[in-house]
């Protein structure tokens, strides 16, 4: 009796490129789904968010599939639009921010990047090869898994506050009412839990 052959990516997207029919889409669309929410959600760690950008990234899928270059896999087409979408969510949350809650967050803004628009960054991103665009993916992706390890391996009277000020973005004020100390305490300790983590990264 003979396997069932397996159906790649690759052949799926042709499939849809070839007849731009509903059926191909449907049957593209529910192999990539579950893997791109994934991804999304380890992006933007928000799941209202990441619905919201799959369904964006999956109807360019439909709208904008003459601008495939099927030379790459179509995962990885979809996952540089998903990419660029989570950046999109992210410069918007992260309007609702000071500057101080931004750095607070362990967000380094370079020379570079404060003198160069967001716009101008993701028209970069297009012109960039795709091993580029994956080695920066990596490394930022790296270097946010390290700093949520910092911050669980600090001793847990750094711990909780830390979670709350950089990753629940907390005022300073609820927090120190949250733990029952002084507004000074909560502050010190979240200086020295950000030197901890940034001295192991």
């Amino acid at each position: 009796m003979s396997k069932t052959k397996k159906v790649t990516y690759r052949e799926l997207a042709e499939n849809f490129v070839a007849s731009k029919s509903e059926k191909d889409y449907k049957i593209l669309y529910d192999k990539i789904k579950p893997g791109l929410e994934n991804y999304v959600y380890n992006v933007v760690k928000d799941n209202e968010a990441k619905d919201d950008i799959v369904t964006n990234t999956l109807t360019k899928m439909w709208t904008k599939i003459d601008q495939y270059d099927p030379s790459y896999q179509i995962t990885t087409w979809l996952y540089r639009i998903a990419f660029n979408e989570s950046l999109g969510w992210i410069r918007q949350r992260n309007k609702k921010r000071s500057i101080d809650a931004l750095k607070d967050s362990g967000i380094e803004v370079s020379r570079y990047y404060a003198r160069t628009s967001a716009k101008d960054l993701l028209v970069e991103m297009e012109h960039k090869s795709e091993q580029e665009w994956l080695d920066e993916d990596d490394a930022l992706m790296n270097r946010y898994e390290m700093a949520l390890k910092g911050i669980n391996d600090l001793k847990p009277m750094y711990r909780g506050i830390l979670e709350d000020r950089l990753l629940n973005n907390m005022k300073y004020e609820d927090i120190a009412s949250k733990y029952e100390l002084p507004l000074q305490t909560v502050k010190n300790r979240i200086r020295r839990g950000k030197a901890i983590i940034a001295g192991s990264i």
